[in-house]
């Protein structure tokens, strides 16, 4: 007799996860992510240059002054200014053809040292070869201190419209600028040691042309392209624009005389306008100087740049404006320079 086994009855097993932790962990994790994506809105740094800053304390400084009584000792407020890098249409640009040179704070003298080229000579087989004479010489620069003042009362300073303090600083910057070409024309004028005369006539391309040629054979170099600067009064400049040969382009590359009535450069050579030429009149009528130089074959060295100082007086109610530099300017060569002396 066979035996059936009855099936096992089915069993359901149930489990409960308590999943309130994690959905915690997640929420968490996820308001996380969510703070890193955000977009942020990040503050750019700013940065006030010195000159600025010291501008704007200037100006708190001297509107203090005015508007508040002062007691005790007057006190003084300095700030400086970059001298060789003021903008070139304040002046003709003749610091862009000099040799510029620093030296410490104090010196009252600047050196440059020359010396001169040996000649060779044909040697003898087994002999020593003949020695040479060769002559170090030196270069004294002298420089001096130069400078202007101004004296400005509260009084003006809070009746003025305009705003006096930049004002008075931008004149002093345009006067140092301008005495510094100064300098350097003073330098060619007692430097230069080969003369051209032409008191009978104006400045024309000729002219020139007899300069460069008397500059190159007494000075026994051979300028590159660029390498001759020419500075000129006006009237010689405008002399020199109306001669019938600059009509030619081909004298002097381009068609900047005929177009703007300019001649930036002409036979190779750069041209500058200045009226701090030497001008002299005499009973034979008025001659002006010109100057044919090699590039950076004058010397300007500075000991201490432009340097503006405030100083407050509140006896006398006036605050002193100062302005100087210390600097000094020479030809390295006599022979290097030409003098060019025109009606």
């Amino acid at each position: 007799m066979s035996q059936t086994e009855s099936p096992m009855p089915e069993q359901e097993l149930t489990i409960k996860l308590d999943t309130s932790r994690l959905e915690q962990v997640l929420a968490e994790h996820l308001a996380k992510l969510q703070e890193l994506l955000k977009p942020r809105e990040e503050t750019i740094a700013t940065t006030i240059s010195p000159v600025d800053e010291a501008r704007k304390n200037f100006q708190e400084w001297l509107t203090k002054s005015v508007k508040e009584a002062v007691t005790g000792i007057p006190t003084t407020y300095t700030f400086s200014r970059d001298l060789l890098v003021l903008p070139p249409a304040i002046e003709a640009g003749l610091l862009d053809f000099v040799q510029k040179i620093n030296v410490p704070r104090g010196a009252n003298e600047a050196r440059v040292y020359k010396i001169n080229v040996p000649g060779f000579s044909t040697l003898v087989d087994k002999t020593e070869a003949p020695e040479v004479t060769q002559t170090i010489s030196t270069v004294t620069i002298t420089l001096t201190e130069r400078g202007a003042r101004q004296v400005v009362s509260y009084r003006e300073i809070e009746q003025s419209s305009v705003d006096l303090v930049n004002a008075i600083e931008d004149a002093f910057a345009r006067a140092a600028a301008v005495d510094l070409e100064k300098m350097i024309i003073d330098a060619l004028a007692a430097d230069a040691g080969i003369t051209y005369d032409d008191t009978s006539g104006n400045f024309a391309v000729a002219t020139l042309l007899a300069a460069k040629r008397q500059l190159i054979q007494q000075s026994k170099r051979m300028p590159r392209q660029g390498e001759l600067v020419l500075v000129l009064h006006p009237k010689q400049y405008f002399d020199l624009l109306s001669d019938s040969k600059i009509l030619s382009t081909a004298e002097f590359g381009g068609p900047e005389p005929i177009r703007r009535g300019l001649i930036p450069e002409v036979l190779g050579v750069h041209v500058v306008i200045s009226d701090q030429v030497p001008v002299t009149t005499g009973a034979g009528g008025t001659t002006y100087d010109a100057f044919l130089f090699f590039r950076e074959s004058a010397v300007l060295a500075t000991s201490r740049d432009l340097m503006i100082e405030a100083f407050r007086e509140p006896p006398k109610r006036v605050i002193s404006l100062t302005a100087s530099y210390v600097a000094g300017a020479k030809l390295l060569d006599p022979k290097w320079a030409c003098k060019i002396t025109t009606q």
